[in-house]
């Protein structure tokens, strides 16, 4: 069961940091198992704008791009990504630096044409998986350039990896662990805010007709939910879906 840790203390006061949480989490039975810290391998990653993008001369699928990188000298990189357009910010890694999975990153050339680096996609930061992006993460026009990617996109984030034993179901959840946790640290669990808001007076009787069948139910309540639109989820959504594990399809 992965915990992400500042998730963790959106339910609970939590005033120790991730390896003592961990640690009074196993004594209670909640063995860790290992603390995952998203981003810790990323290396030489900076903020970049394109300042020029021009067709490779020898090759039809390869441009060659001129960025800037906040230092006096722009920056020369070849790639086959066509998302981009001049004046666009995206993650650039630059020689002798290292991607998400452990990948180093080292000029080279590309068709005769020197590249000083590569520009990266969600899926090198290890913000999604390779089968998910579309060409490279475009960032923010305000995105300040020469900063570090894994500092303007707060990528240092602690995940606890706990081995849930088949007797402790309850704490497969984050709920089950907030409750645990605050079990552990004689805090108070705080109930996530549920509240919602009836944005229509239908008749829910009008949509749809319900037989219960069974004389053993008591009781059979339903809510519709209409102008549902299929879209990928909020950012801070799938942030906290990938640093609990699960892939935000």
């Amino acid at each position: 069961m992965k915990v992400p840790y500042n998730w963790l203390k959106d339910y609970v006061d939590i005033n120790v940091n991730a390896v003592e949480l961990g640690d009074l989490l196993t004594l209670t039975g909640s063995a860790l198992e290992g603390i995952i810290v998203q981003g810790d391998l990323i290396n030489r990653v900076v903020v970049c704008k394109f300042n020029s993008i021009e067709k490779h001369p020898d090759a039809e699928k390869l441009s060659i791009c001129l960025v800037d990188i906040g230092e006096d000298e722009e920056l020369q990189i070849v790639t086959a990504a066509t998302n981009m357009k001049v004046g666009d910010r995206v993650p650039v890694a630059l020689h002798k630096s290292t991607l998400a999975d452990g990948t180093e990153i080292k000029k080279g050339k590309l068709r005769g044409v020197v590249s000083n680096g590569m520009f990266c996609s969600e899926a090198e930061l290890g913000l999604k998986g390779e089968d998910e992006v579309d060409g490279l993460m475009i960032l923010p026009e305000d995105a300040p350039i020469g900063m570090e990617i894994k500092e303007y996109l707060k990528l240092k984030k602690e995940t606890l990896d706990f081995d849930i034993t088949s007797n402790r179901p309850d704490c497969l959840s984050m709920i089950g662990m907030a409750r645990e946790t605050a079990a552990t640290l004689r805090t108070e669990y705080k109930m996530p805010n549920l509240e919602y808001k009836v944005t229509s007076n239908d008749n829910i009787n009008d949509e749809i007709k319900i037989d219960v069948k069974d004389s053993l139910c008591k009781r059979y309540m339903a809510r519709g939910v209409k102008n549902v639109k299929i879209a990928p989820s909020p950012k801070w959504m799938q942030e906290r879906l990938l640093d609990a594990g699960v892939r935000p399809i």
